[in-house]
């Protein structure tokens, strides 16, 4: 089962570098963009801060400094980095759904059929290719209930819980 898992991931990977370079294609030729608006945002303050600035000298910046400095390769390696990081943070959260269901015992088939739902949702999908920081938030969320759920595993197992 944990071939079809990979699969899987590799699979909702290629759909959303697919979905990144048809984004790129849709900004240059259509006039209604792909990108989120919040994306430029993040990308200008990205720059103030590769150009030794504050990520808060655009006024609209309202954000965790932090994603600035995530997305310094913005400035220095590709316009696209952010959301090819956004993506992976989006597989990561497949991986939690999948390690989250296991942790609660459920069959593999079962945690696999989830874990499609969420990498193949179309709105899912289209959020972190987009440029949207969402997919971030949610890794970090199911990241903080899988370690508060292993805890209380281990309390359960070694005779302290």
């Amino acid at each position: 089962m944990a071939t079809v898992r990979w699969r899987v991931l590799a699979a909702s990977a290629a759909l959303r570098l697919a979905l990144v370079a048809y984004g790129e294609w849709q900004d240059a030729h259509l006039e209604v963009r792909y990108t989120d608006v919040d994306y430029l945002v993040f990308s200008d303050a990205a720059a103030s801060v590769a150009a030794g600035g504050s990520p808060f000298a655009r006024a609209t910046y309202r954000y965790s400094p932090l994603l600035a400095f995530l997305l310094l390769p913005n400035s220095l390696l590709h316009p696209a980095w952010g959301k090819l990081l956004f993506s992976a943070a989006d597989l990561l959260v497949g991986l939690f759904i999948d390690t989250i269901l296991e942790l609660r015992g459920v069959q593999a088939k079962t945690r696999i059929w989830c874990v499609v739902a969420w990498l193949f949702n179309p709105f899912t999908s289209t959020i972190g290719t987009r440029g949207n920081c969402e997919p971030i938030v949610c890794a970090a969320m199911l990241w903080i209930l899988i370690c508060l759920m292993k805890v209380e595993y281990c309390k359960q197992h070694s005779g302290m819980g």
